[in-house]
């Protein structure tokens, strides 16, 4: 049975094989925008959003140690691109995840047909299975519920790639609960509870995560219109 690391991982992976191309927006673009800087003290939670004129106070507790912060540093530092010779161990780092669980996710994820495995050569994502996955099977196996009104990092069709995509069908948009987070909304669980920490240093990532979430908690309107964003990881702007 497939887990929800299991699709994180997948799309981890997925991230590392599409890390040569540009994708317009970096992780550092998304800091102070999606997520505070780490610089800032969290001893002044409150944010002020000056398009919606209003201050956001956070009620999550901060779930980051030093650790975490400064293993996001570091992976800042070295860069998204060029990652195309990664390994398992820097899988599990970036996804603040152990290593056998990254090892079994894949196991799980090549079971179940999301992966394809080459032997020697490694591992690839079989796109058209994960394509169909996460618009047939991602909000049934992985559903979750809207919860209160929290500070956190906006996702869904609120991600900032999307937000000039779809216009907003709810008062407050679709958030990961996250002390971090920059945005004032409804509160959904993400797929795995180091999404937060994972997405900081991967842009790529957030992208295909808010998509996910999409599939996951989406009217039936705002998942017809991103299916061409869904093509793309397929490579083809025509499968329906």
């Amino acid at each position: 049975m497939l887990k929800p690391q299991d699709l994180l991982v997948t799309l981890k992976i997925l991230s590392y094989e599409d890390s040569g191309n540009d994708h317009g927006v970096s992780a550092r673009d998304m800091q102070g925008k999606a997520w505070l800087l780490n610089k800032n003290d969290l001893e002044q939670i409150s944010f002020y959003d000056s398009e919606k004129d209003e201050v956001i106070v956070s009620a999550e507790k901060e779930d980051f140690e030093q650790a975490d912060l400064d293993a996001i540093d570091e992976f800042l530092a070295l860069g998204e691109s060029n990652q195309d010779d990664w390994t398992y161990r820097r899988l599990a780092k970036q996804l603040f995840i152990s290593l056998s669980e990254a090892n079994q996710s894949a196991k799980r994820a090549i079971a179940a047909g999301l992966l394809t495995s080459r032997g020697r050569r490694g591992v690839r994502v079989n796109r058209p299975a994960l394509v169909d996955f996460i618009r047939y099977g991602a909000g049934i196996a992985f559903f979750t519920e809207r919860g209160r009104i929290v500070r956190g990092i906006p996702t869904a069709y609120a991600a900032p790639v999307f937000n000039k995509v779809f216009a907003s069908s709810t008062e407050y948009p679709p958030v990961w609960p996250c002390a971090r987070g920059t945005v004032k909304g409804v509160a959904i669980s993400p797929l795995y509870k180091s999404v937060s920490k994972a997405v900081m240093i991967d842009s790529w990532l957030y992208w295909q995560l808010a998509l996910v979430d999409i599939y996951r908690i989406g009217s039936a309107r705002e998942k017809d219109e991103a299916l061409p964003f869904l093509n793309e990881l397929k490579g083809t702007k025509g499968c329906n």
